[in-house]
């Protein structure tokens, strides 16, 4: 009867261990962003535009959008055309809504503590601005993390 080399075995074990170690840190690398980031007060903005902008970038090439903005900080501006403060059970309690199409367009979900001032200003039809993760086109063009600029 012929045995295994106990060194072979261990490189197999090893090998296994570093193949599942590799598995799990890759699970935590997917594409979704917190929808509460304090972050967003520090990171520096990579872009500065109005809503009608960004919608029109993600309108026209998505994945080119997505490249340039995706999980960085953005500034926009605009007029909301509607807004929510209501705890819906949903991952921000609250938004504004930039109407793009008849059905879609920028939904910036705001920072639970700056949401009130901001819903306030956006309510008295006043233009927002405001800084943001971009989290990509999904229907609306998503923004997370939402304060005033």
């Amino acid at each position: 009867m012929t045995s295994l080399p106990s060194t072979s075995l261990r490189a197999g074990r090893a090998g296994f261990s570093t193949a599942l170690l590799g598995l799990v840190l890759l699970s935590g690398c997917v594409n979704t962003l917190p929808d509460q980031d304090l972050r967003i007060r520090v990171t520096p903005i990579v872009a500065k535009m109005p809503v009608e902008f960004l919608w029109k970038e993600y309108q026209a090439d998505a994945r080119e959008a997505n490249r340039k903005y995706w999980g960085k900080a953005v500034e926009i501006s605009g007029k909301a055309t509607q807004s929510d403060t209501h705890d819906t059970g949903g991952p921000s309690k609250s938004y504004l809504l930039f109407k793009q199409s008849e059905t879609f367009g920028v939904r910036a979900n705001l920072l639970d503590e700056d949401a009130a001032a901001i819903v306030k200003d956006a309510a008295a039809g006043q233009r927002v601005h405001l800084k943001c993760f971009c989290a990509g086109l999904n229907g609306h063009v998503v923004l997370k993390s939402c304060v005033k600029a």
